[in-house]
């Protein structure tokens, strides 16, 4: 099964740099800011999926996968994400496609970077700023170094207090951001399925096998 607006070359190219930031996060060198909440969330985040990376041998797939939805789950303030990337779509919505909405996309976010998280290099990571945005965020600032001496993969968090609680709401990596990114390719098969469309989509990646998930 073959769905092109999840299949283009940045969006693959960014989901596996994704990946590869989260299941790192917590291996390598950390900045000497104890008391940085958003930073030391942002380690703790990686220290958890890169636990369930290792459990390579004793787990399935499909037992990662749940791991790692997990994760996003408490991670990421997913309410805003989902809605942020449906953007002027979602008043359109009916109450029913919004809440099938809601309910895929958390499975859909959790197939595709499970995919690509399977597939650990040996990168490291070396979270060494974190920056108060004007919109009230902080921006933690991370480097993935590379195995080999390649250059390294910069990566920025954006984290936001949500109910007193520090959460994930984007990555950026290399300057790309994957709320804009995925935004972008929903829209655009929004105009031309509408939102019915997007919703088969999602499902349709969700429920495809795994090797074409991965590819």
């Amino acid at each position: 099964m073959s769905i092109p607006f999840l299949l283009s070359r940045r969006a693959l190219v960014v989901a596996a740099f994704l990946a590869a930031a989260l299941a790192v996060a917590g291996t390598g060198q950390r900045a000497d800011a104890s008391d940085d909440v958003a930073l030391n969330f942002v380690q703790e985040l990686g220290g958890q999926a890169v636990a369930v990376l290792r459990d390579h041998e004793s787990s399935t797939f499909e037992e990662r996968e749940a791991a790692f939805r997990a994760i996003l789950v408490k991670a990421f303030d997913v309410p805003t994400v989902s809605r942020f990337v449906l953007g002027r779509h979602w008043r359109t919505a009916s109450e029913q496609q919004r809440a099938d909405y809601l309910d895929i996309f958390i499975d859909f976010i959790a197939r595709v970077y499970a995919t690509r998280f399977d597939s650990y290099g040996g990168e490291t990571l070396n979270a060494y700023q974190s920056i108060n945005d004007e919109s009230g965020d902080t921006i933690v600032r991370t480097r993935i170094e590379r195995p080999g001496g390649d250059k390294p993969v910069h990566v920025d968090f954006r984290v936001r207090e949500k109910n007193g609680d520090p959460r994930v709401i984007d990555v950026v990596v290399e300057g790309i951001s994957m709320l804009h990114t995925h935004r972008v390719e929903f829209s655009s098969v929004i105009n031309r399925k509408g939102i019915d469309g997007l919703l088969s989509d999602l499902r349709a990646r969700v429920e495809a096998p795994l090797e074409e998930t991965a590819n």
